[in-house]
């Protein structure tokens, strides 16, 4: 899996240990439902264009893993305010995502994987990060 900036073609790998835990909880439809003054029921619903929520956390303590260095640069990217490509390095799975960091549910939550201080740009940390996928046309 690898984050790409857009503007520069940048990119920090990270490691296959990351969980997409929302993938499936996306609903593409939006619906509303109410009912008439008579009781019969107006729906109104479309289709979503944009704005999949995509949390990566690890799969368990020992995976997800990014060293601090590599940390640093997603931190200094996420306060950039530009788009990012998400993408999947697996065998069964070579999707790409146009990204932007969700801010609003905590774009980035880093902790060292010893629990304590770090003494290294290669020390590890468990990190989540949560984006938001936009329409390719943005």
């Amino acid at each position: 899996m690898r984050l790409v900036r857009k503007s520069t073609s940048e990119a920090v790998s990270l490691e296959d240990g990351f969980l997409w835990s929302d993938e499936f909880e996306w609903k593409s439809i939006e619906q509303k439902q109410e009912r008439a003054i008579d009781g019969t029921l107006i729906v109104q619903e479309g289709t979503k264009k944009s704005g999949r929520p995509i949390a990566l956390s690890p799969a368990d303590k020992s995976m997800g893993w990014i060293k601090r260095r590599d940390l640093r640069t997603i931190l200094a990217w996420s306060a950039l305010q530009e788009q990012f490509t998400l993408e999947f390095e697996y065998p069964h799975d070579n999707r790409h995502f146009n990204v932007i960091f969700n801010h609003e549910a905590g774009a980035l939550e880093a902790k060292p994987v010893k629990d304590i201080p770090t003494v290294s740009e290669d020390d590890y940390y468990n990190v989540t990060m949560r984006f938001t996928e936009l329409d390719n046309a943005n």
